[in-house]
């Protein structure tokens, strides 16, 4: 197949690009023309490989890009705080334009990255996915991510597929990753309720196996599915994890429940009015991100795309910071 990956130089999108190439697809890599292509170095020599340049919110310069098969559309506007009306641009419109743009070419899937974030985190184990409401309709990035899954998934001419990935997707050339490694080296990582609560995490060779599944297998179209690893480790292990191996504290300021997202909430109004293109330490999203379980059940991830996480957790975070440290 040949594939088209939009925000191909990004965190994700340089993973499925590599992978992809790696397991003999053919890859069309979709960078924003002020996007650095240094994440796709180790593939920029591969015969395989098309780097084009489009801005997802204007249509007029999605043009250049070739004829192909499947849309992985990874490209997104990642952000708790800042501008609504960039999110919708951005994540709305930019579905939108992309969507059209593989109907005129005839492309058959599209593959939508998603985000966990479309529900609100009310506390849940083993959840099944298409069962817990997208609900978390107060925060611009949230709201934009239901938007553009309607608009995948009710398309009559595109198989459309959406794919969430756990609540923490990390791996090698992760920035998230390395903020948190900073922060916990320098002892100023807190965790909310002593970090009790549990999650999903995805490391990104998991991740980018089952986003490829989902390009073809026939039982996704149509379909959401969750895109994790096995386990449901809490915040306090994942950072004991971290700790341990690079030789340093693990984190020992536990904000109460209760304070955590009013605290964020204050934080972003204030850095709004004082300073509003600096991002705030700590934003209402933030505050609730560790305070209650946050996990959802594979089965259906499993049982349709044939899905295995080959990569336990551990050895993710182990192979993270070999190519961080």
């Amino acid at each position: 197949m040949k594939i088209l990956v939009s925000g191909a130089h990004g965190f994700i999108g340089s993973h499925i690009v590599q992978h992809l190439l790696n397991t003999g697809s053919e890859v069309i890599a979709l960078v924003s023309p002020w996007g650095s292509t240094r994440n796709l170095e180790a593939a920029s020599c591969h015969p395989a490989l098309t780097i084009v340049y489009g801005d997802i919110t204007d249509p007029i310069s999605l043009r250049n890009i070739p004829k192909h098969t499947v849309v992985i559309h990874a490209a997104a506007r990642v952000a708790d705080w800042g501008s609504s009306n960039l999110t919708e641009k951005v994540n709305v419109n930019g579905t939108w334009n992309l969507l059209r743009r593989a109907e005129e070419l005839g492309v058959t899937r599209f593959v939508l990255i998603s985000s966990v974030a479309v529900h609100r985190y009310t506390g849940f184990k083993n959840a099944d996915p298409r069962s817990v409401p997208r609900d978390r309709h107060s925060l611009p990035y949230a709201r934009s991510k239901i938007q553009a899954e309607d608009i995948v998934l009710t398309s009559h001419s595109l198989e459309g597929v959406v794919i969430r990935p756990g609540l923490w997707p990390f791996g090698p050339r992760d920035p998230q990753f390395s903020r948190i490694l900073s922060a916990l080296q320098k002892g100023r990582l807190p965790v909310v309720n002593s970090g009790k609560a549990v999650i999903n995490t995805a490391y990104v060779e998991n991740l980018v196996h089952g986003i490829e599944l989902a390009t073809y297998r026939p039982e996704a179209v149509g379909k959401t599915y969750v895109i994790a690893d096995e386990g449901a480790p809490s915040w306090a292990q994942l950072f004991k994890n971290i700790a341990d191996q690079v030789g340093c504290p693990t984190p020992q300021v536990s904000i109460p429940g209760w304070l955590a997202s009013p605290a964020g909430i204050v934080m972003e109004k204030l850095f709004a009015l004082v300073s509003p293109s600096t991002e705030p330490p700590l934003t209402g999203y933030r505050g609730q991100l560790m305070l209650r379980n946050v996990h959802f059940d594979i089965t259906c991830t499993r049982r349709e795309l044939g899905y295995h996480p080959k990569i336990p957790w551990q050895e993710g975070i182990r192979r993270t910071l070999e190519a961080v440290i």
